[in-house]
């Protein structure tokens, strides 16, 4: 019984590991997508200047960079969890 509960906690694991990875690969799609599709075209009638542009690529990128970061390290965290209890 010991035994089958702590093979289900490891495939638990490794599921949330799978979601995590998906939740921190998501925001840079969406970023990557943003840019290309609104705000690269909304450059073009406004003109805005160089600081402006810097401003709203990283109003864009920033978060999607750092919420992707820490759902990698998170799907990080827990493979390495399911792989050491392994053991």
């Amino acid at each position: 019984m010991v035994a089958a509960l702590f093979w289900l906690g490891i495939l638990i694991a490794l599921g949330a590991a799978v979601v995590f990875a998906a939740l921190g690969v998501l925001p840079l799609y969406a970023a990557i997508r943003t840019t290309r599709e609104q705000i690269i075209p909304g450059f073009r009638p406004d003109r805005p200047g160089p600081l402006e542009r810097a401003l709203a690529l990283a109003a864009v990128w920033l978060p999607a960079i750092v919420t992707g970061l820490f759902g990698l390290y998170a799907c990080a965290q827990l493979l390495l969890l399911a792989l050491r209890s392994r053991g």
